[in-house]
């Protein structure tokens, strides 16, 4: 544990972190062209970065093995830059020119970010903050990381006066974390996707703090 450093987002950790983000929620699953997932796991990126106000990475032989992101819905600073709106946009003119097959591809995740609307209607207003989001490597986990990295961000939302949050995740994902670590799972909705015949599960979760 010694030799892993703590910091802020840096723009150069966002080609690493687009790999985790994929190796995480398994995009290449779905989308086959390479130029057309980098543009797709850009935009995830960035817009989780321009709603957030918070963030913190955990770096091991200058490289990042986790990261997290959060946003206090009071606090008006966030971490958006004039860069991240850019690469926001070039990447979304890219897409317009794609082909049918990714195009597809794209409405199976807008179906996912219609279940989480789903999921937290009605809900949105008991909450102060959220997670926008968070990975750990494989083959970094089990050894605390994720944990320091969840209490960097209950810090951040305790001196912002924050005393609930919430998150979304699903089956692909490591959300026994969550179960384990005082988190409740507050709504879940089974979906499936063309081609597939898995069922992925998404939960909501919620956090209080103390």
């Amino acid at each position: 544990m010694a030799n892993i450093i703590y910091r802020e987002l840096r723009p150069t950790d966002y080609e690493r972190i687009k790999s985790l983000i994929n190796e995480a929620f398994g995009f290449d699953d779905f989308i086959k062209d390479k130029k057309f997932l980098n543009q797709v796991l850009n935009i995830y990126l960035q817009d989780c970065i321009m709603a957030s106000t918070f963030s913190k990475v955990a770096v091991k032989d200058h490289q990042v093995i986790g990261l997290i992101l959060g946003q206090a819905k009071r606090e008006k600073k966030r971490l958006i830059k004039s860069h991240n709106i850019f690469s926001l946009l070039s990447s979304m003119g890219k897409l317009l020119l794609t082909n049918k097959t990714n195009r597809q591809a794209l409405k199976q995740f807008a179906h996912i970010q219609t279940v989480y609307k789903e999921l937290i209607k009605g809900k949105e207003d008991t909450f102060g903050g959220c997670i926008q989001l968070f990975i750990v490597a494989k083959e970094s986990r089990g050894l605390g990381i994720g944990k320091t990295l969840i209490a960097y961000l209950l810090g951040y939302m305790k001196q912002k006066q924050v005393s609930s949050l919430y998150l979304y995740t699903d089956t692909r994902c490591n959300y026994g974390f969550y179960d384990s670590h005082k988190f409740v799972r507050l709504a879940q909705k089974n979906i499936t996707f063309k081609g597939f015949k898995d069922i992925l599960g998404v939960y909501l979760y919620g956090y209080t703090l103390h």
